[in-house]
């Protein structure tokens, strides 16, 4: 959007001759707005703020060289007035030129020299391109123009930043000393006056680890009356980190009094317990310095609220309590067995869609034997069972909560008993529909949809031991139809995901994914969930489109957040600087971002066209994972958590990650090599190319022994074993032929043609034993996942030498051939290449062949249940069509048609060659 004119020359008159540019700016139509600043520079050829808008629209229509040219005489003439400087600062900016905007204001203020405004731009400025000492020096002309508090308190936090980014100590240390003593020259001639700048006062404390410091500031009467009212609870952290637990006790019992329900009040106040506990000769008579004070205490919080005010907090703490006490004793004395108090728990809040997730935690701290005999008793103690009727909307989250609970507490069933349980869920979803109980909107969703996802729990439990698509089938059946009634609901779509991912059908996946409509950091986080699993569904074409989202989000984060840290200062919020600077060091370094663009250059060799290959930029050390693993509800017992998942599957998709990086460097290495150069010229870079191929050799043989072996059961809210388990597991030889048809193009480069027809012989004795190892599609629906991985890591190999031999053909052809009919002679040497390569790629061709033979004789699958048998039995006006079956069949002959196309251009192109 275009800056509208705040000083323009000549009143009133020019800014009537810049609007009409303005609004067609503003409307996106680029053409009108240089058309219109054409004719005000006929009138007025030297006004700078018509040709800024004219360089800005010219940018626009894609005019760049001519744009920067209008800029450049702009800028030489060193502009002052801020309609122009704007305008010339948002085409900066759209270049991502932001160097050029400290120089645009470093000049305007040297025109005008007293000018607030543009010393407010200049420091902005540099904010853009994080020159902190840049930062400082002109915060510091600006105070001297206009002595403000926020002009003061930017350049305490320039000082304060540089410090967070010296990497020595000594130089740290000094720089925060000189913030200290900056603020509290402030506080002593009393000039301190927001809640920020005492905030940032603590944040340069906290830098230094004076703790005692903060505590004296903030008890002072100046934090106060910057901050009314906060002063107790700003006190926590530091007393904690004093060590000062009677104090930090005492606090929060008073705390606590007033605010029952604030949990994050009960957790330092435990801490403090705890801590006296071990202390025992510290203490104060009044803290409560022992479990059964503590116990007291939170009965009388309990006994305090009033009739029909009931908070969860209170009954929560009881339940910590009883976890922390359990740790290294028996709590049961004081407090009774955590059954007991879990059952009270829920009997009091079953109606609230949060008490079992709550629960959770607790449970898992109960004996696993104990947990099972008394699953029972957390179905009925609210008086249901399997077969109740609730009619109000209450009771319906009731009895949801109470059949979670046990869920969560009993022993996995037999899958028999599992189908049973599912269908009871079933069934009482079936009756919420039948009887108009569901109340889910656009926008909100409805107690009743917990059957629907509790129910998928058991139908993928009974699946996952029986190795079977029927219940899977069930399962997305009634999530389909919950998803109708409830179209907001985030749960469902997401087990939906997994679901149809678990059947290997990305396609349907994607149906659901885009009603998910995933925005931003959710691009990062949730990408594990679908994105990550398209490529290896055979969906090579939609796995490129959901990448490229995830890495253009990667690529311009840094430009779109910018202005945030220009906001932080604006608004005085110091810490959010701090935020966002972490923020976007986590992201940069985000495993799954590396993933994409390795994903995005490989991909395209095989669904093409195949975009330029370069070098990929350095893995980020160390990776960081930004995977959301939570996002899935989960209702697994506890015996079948995995404490070490997260970190596991994050092992192995760096690993997967960095054979990926070596791939795509080998790759990039030989097209670079493949040019006019002599091979003394290329020499480093083929000895570069030789060190990748043995590197990603060696990586594969130990991959190979780290997880060759490594199996998993599937589970509907964790994510899919790591593709590195079929890629380096597969019989097919991955590691010989990576290496061989590598080695090829490397010796070929080097003009070592006898090494480079070996490497192809020995490749096309891989070729033809890779297709007897290539296990045949699967029959079964449920194994269909597994049979598509493995085709899509051969295809994938596919795309990559069939690009190769065409790089193979360009050295192989002579350069005069490559512009005229004229047959050029060839060496022997280069006529027995030329028969090998094409020996090798009639070989391809013959694999290629195998392939689409495979394809076009794939079986089909039945997917014939549906839940419309079950509804026609309900009197139900609205028709409802269960759209499982077409879907899966749809997207699995959609995945056949586009692998099957695929082959077919790679076959095509292959023939050009030869």
């Amino acid at each position: 959007m275009a800056v509208r004119p705040q000083h323009t020359h000549n009143g009133g008159i020019v800014e009537r001759r810049l609007r009409p540019i303005y609004d067609w700016l503003d409307n996106g139509n680029n053409k009108k707005a240089l058309q219109e600043a054409e004719k005000v520079l006929k009138k007025s050829p030297t006004l700078q703020a018509a040709r800024a808008l004219k360089a800005l629209a010219m940018f626009r229509l894609g005019k760049g060289p001519e744009a920067h040219a209008v800029l450049q005489a702009l800028a030489d003439e060193k502009p002052s007035d801020d309609t122009t400087l704007q305008a010339m600062t948002i085409l900066y900016r759209e270049s991502q030129q932001f160097n050029k905007v400290c120089e645009l204001y470093e000049a305007a203020v040297k025109a005008e020299p007293t000018s607030e405004e543009l010393h407010s731009h200049l420091f902005m400025s540099y904010v853009r391109v994080g020159d902190y000492r840049a930062q400082q020096r002109s915060a510091m002309a600006l105070y001297k123009i206009a002595p403000k508090n926020p002009y003061y308190f930017w350049v305490v936090m320039s000082v304060v930043l540089q410090a967070k980014t010296a990497e020595d100590d000594t130089k740290k240390g000094i720089l925060l000393s000189l913030a200290q003593r900056m603020v509290d020259n402030f506080i002593s001639d009393n000039k301190m006056e927001a809640e920020q700048e005492a905030r940032l006062y603590i944040m340069i404390l906290e830098l230094q680890e004076k703790w005692e410091d903060i505590l004296n500031f903030i008890e002072s009467p100046l934090y106060s009356q910057c901050v009314p009212g906060s002063t107790a609870q700003a006190c926590i952290p530091y007393l904690k980190k004093l060590g000062q637990w009677s104090r930090l006790n005492l606090l929060c019992k008073d705390l606590l009094w007033d605010n029952q329900d604030r949990w994050d009040y009960y957790l330092p106040y435990f801490d403090s317990v705890f801590q006296l506990m071990k202390n025992e000769c510290e203490g104060d008579s009044h803290a409560d310095d022992t479990a059964e004070k503590c116990h007291e205490f939170i009965c009388q919080l309990v006994e305090s609220m009033s009739s029909g005010r009931t908070l969860r907090g209170p009954y929560l703490a009881r339940l910590e309590l009883w976890k922390r006490l359990s740790v290294d004793g028996d709590p049961t004395s004081l407090l009774g067995s955590g059954v007991a108090l879990c059952i009270q728990y829920l009997r009091v809040f079953a109606n609230k869609s949060c008490a079992v997730p709550d629960l959770k935690p607790y449970l898992a701290m109960i004996p696993q034997k104990e947990r099972e005999d008394s699953c029972r008793d957390f179905l009925t103690c609210l008086g249901f069972d399997e077969n109740s009727e609730p009619e109000t909307l209450d009771d319906i989250q009731r009895h949801i909560s109470c059949l979670c609970a046990r869920r969560l507490t009993a022993a996995p069933g037999a899958p028999a008993e599992q189908l049973a349980t599912a269908g009871a869920l079933r069934r009482q979803y079936l009756r919420c529909v039948a009887r108009r109980l569901l109340t889910a909107t656009q926008t909100e969703y409805c107690a009743a949809d917990g059957y629907g996802t509790l129910a998928a729990h058991y139908y993928c439990s009974a699946a996952v031991q029986q190795r079977s698509a029927a219940p899977v089938l069930q399962a997305l059946a009634l999530l389909e139809l919950v998803l109708h009634h409830s179209p907001a609901n985030v749960h469902v779509k997401l087990l939906m995901i997994s679901l149809y991912h678990m059947l290997g059908n990305a396609i349907a996946a994607e149906s659901i994914y885009v009603r998910l409509e995933p925005k931003h950091i959710q691009l990062v986080s949730l990408g594990w969930v679908h994105a990550a699993r398209c490529a290896p569904a055979l969906a090579p074409a939609r796995a490129l489109r959901l990448l490229a989202d995830a890495h253009a989000f990667h690529k311009h984060y840094a430009k779109e957040s910018v202005e945030h840290l220009t906001y932080a200062y604006k608004y005085g919020t110091f810490e959010k600087l701090l935020e966002l600077g972490a923020w976007g060091a986590r992201l940069g370094a985000c495993a799954w971002c590396a993933l994409a663009g390795r994903e995005r250059a490989l991909l395209p060799l095989l669904a093409g066209p195949p975009a330029p290959l370069h070098a990929p930029a350095r893995l980020p050390h160390p990776p960081v994972d930004n995977r959301d693993l939570n996002a899935i509800i989960s209702w697994e017992p506890a015996q079948c958590a995995d404490p070490d998942l997260k970190e596991r599957t994050f092992d192995q998709d760096v690993a997967y990650l960095r054979l990926k990086d070596g791939l795509v460097s080998s790759i990039a290495l030989c097209i670079e090599c493949s040019d006019n150069r002599s091979v003394a010229e290329k020499r480093a870079q083929l000895d570069e190319l030789r060190a990748c191929v043995d590197a990603f050799a060696c990586a594969m043989d130990k991959c190979r022994d780290k997880y060759g072996a490594a199996r998993r059961e599937l589970c509907i809210s964790a994510p899919f074993p790591s593709r590195i388990i079929a890629f380096v597991s597969s019989p097919v030889p991955y590691r010989d032929l990576y290496s061989s048809v590598l080695t090829m193009v490397c010796e070929l480069c080097g003009g070592e043609g006898v090494r480079g027809r070996e490497s192809a012989e020995r490749l096309r004795a891989l070729l033809v034993s890779s297709r007897q190892q290539l296990e045949a599609p699967a029959t079964s629906p449920w194994a269909l996942r597994e049979s598509l991985e493995a085709f899509s890591n051969y295809l994938e190999f596919i795309g990559v030498i069939t690009f190769l031999l065409g790089v193979c053909n360009e050295l192989s052809t002579p350069t005069n051939t490559k512009k005229s009919k004229k047959k050029a002679s060839q060496s022997p040497d280069q006529i027995l290449t030329t028969e090998m390569l094409s020996k090798l790629n009639d070989e391809v061709q013959d694999t290629i062949s195998f392939l689409e033979d495979i394809f076009e004789k794939w079986p089909t699958y039945d997917y014939g249940f549906n839940i419309e048998d079950e509804l026609a039995k309900l009197d139900i006006t609205d028709k409802y069509h269960c759209p499982v079956e077409q879907k899966l069949k749809n997207g699995l002959q959609e995945v056949l048609a586009d692998v099957k196309n695929i082959l077919k251009k790679k076959s095509k192109y292959l023939k050009t060659l030869q």
